[in-house]
């Protein structure tokens, strides 16, 4: 299945991440500016992100995630996921799962967190028969919360106070997406 979740759009290819990605991704994802408004601090060292390339995918191994690196001409740019992805709860089908994203600070502004989340989005619904998706974002960053506007997920509310990092409190911005409202190509 995993070739199968190699998705392509017109500038990228997402590839499931794997540890061999950490020397590509360790100048990334140690870069605090990446990390500011994530629940990870920068890495210290190539095999930190080595390791957490492998928790990645072991979490798609289990269904539990799925998470992608974003290459763009064969340079890596960032990580695209669909995180805590649940399918059932006791009689409840839920099938449901979080879209997240980064991209390196030089490479912001170029819509590629947009375009990787819409392949996700459809790969979700069409491949891993997804009802739901939900996109969460910081409102200390205002233009993470863009992606989900022009992607057509609606706006259900601000969580005060959801989080803190580096001494200060943070409101969280909610967005979903139901499949039945999925229209993909439509930005």
């Amino acid at each position: 299945m995993e070739n199968e979740l190699i998705l392509r759009t017109a500038r990228l290819e997402l590839v499931p991440a794997a540890k061999e990605h950490a020397a590509a991704l360790f100048p990334l994802m140690s870069d605090d500016r990446v990390t500011a408004f994530l629940t990870w601090d920068p890495h210290s060292d190539e095999a930190e992100t080595a390791r957490v390339l492998e928790g990645l995918a072991s979490a798609q191994a289990r269904d539990a995630g799925y998470h992608w690196t974003i290459f763009q001409n064969g340079t890596a740019v960032g990580i695209v996921s669909l995180i805590d992805v649940q399918r059932t709860h006791r009689s409840w089908t839920l099938q449901r799962a979080e879209i997240a994203y980064w991209i390196t600070p030089q490479r912001q502004g170029e819509g590629l967190a947009t375009e990787a989340a819409e392949a996700v989005a459809t790969c979700a619904f069409d491949r891993l028969g997804l009802q739901r998706l939900r996109i969460s974002h910081t409102s200390a960053n205002p233009a993470s919360g863009r992606i989900p506007q022009k992607l057509g997920f609606r706006f259900v509310g601000t969580e005060r106070r959801f989080f803190k990092k580096n001494d200060r409190w943070h409101d969280m911005n909610h967005y979903e997406l139901l499949i039945d409202d999925w229209k993909p190509g439509s930005r």
